[in-house]
């Protein structure tokens, strides 16, 4: 006898074929999930690392901003001691000035001239005197120019006036001095001895 398969077979192939479409379906869809999910996991870790970097980074920087700070601060108290010192340093290189000027105002007064007043101000000398004779004054004015601590005499004054004894010339001058430490860094920049 002949099999005869009286069932719809047409109607079961579509069927089987509806459910494997939507199996694939099914499928493709949980693999595009999974594919994306797993694209967001990656991403999201790699945005997470780049994140901890960043904050490393900002976090070396805040440390180097706080060490910058700090060399700055020390820089500048390193500047205010070495004003300091040369403020220093000046006071006493400066302390020794008058004593140079007066012995050096020794050795340019020659006999016959009596100094009745001495002023400084600033850099400049005003001597006030009296004098037996003009050349006395000119030759005092000539040591002035050779001499090492004071340059540039200028005769303000000099006027005739009889004393009881005898008849003197009453002068003014005006000296510069000069401040030897400068004078002595020059001649060492130079590479002049001291």
């Amino acid at each position: 006898m002949a099999n005869i398969n009286l069932l719809p077979w047409r109607e079961e192939a579509r069927e089987q074929k509806k459910r494997d479409y939507y199996l694939a379906l099914v499928l493709t869809s949980l693999v595009g999930f999974l594919i994306v999910y797993l694209t967001i996991m990656v991403v999201d870790g790699q945005i997470n690392e780049q994140n901890a970097r960043n904050q490393y980074l900002k976090d070396e920087i805040v440390l180097l901003d706080k060490q910058i700070k700090e060399i700055r601060e020390i820089r500048e108290k390193k500047k205010d001691i070495e004003r300091r010192t040369d403020i220093i340093l000046n006071l006493q290189e400066a302390r020794n000035l008058p004593t140079h000027v007066l012995d050096e105002l020794v050795r340019i007064v020659p006999p016959g001239v009596y100094i009745s007043n001495l002023e400084k101000k600033g850099s400049l000398i005003w001597i006030e005197g009296r004098s037996e004779s003009n050349n006395n004054v000119s030759n005092m004015m000539r040591k002035v120019k050779a001499s090492q601590w004071m340059h540039d005499p200028s005769m303000k004054s000099i006027f005739s006036q009889q004393d009881e004894v005898r008849k003197m010339q009453s002068f003014s001058l005006r000296v510069a001095i000069d401040d030897q430490s400068e004078l002595e860094e020059t001649a060492q920049a130079q590479g002049g001895v001291r």
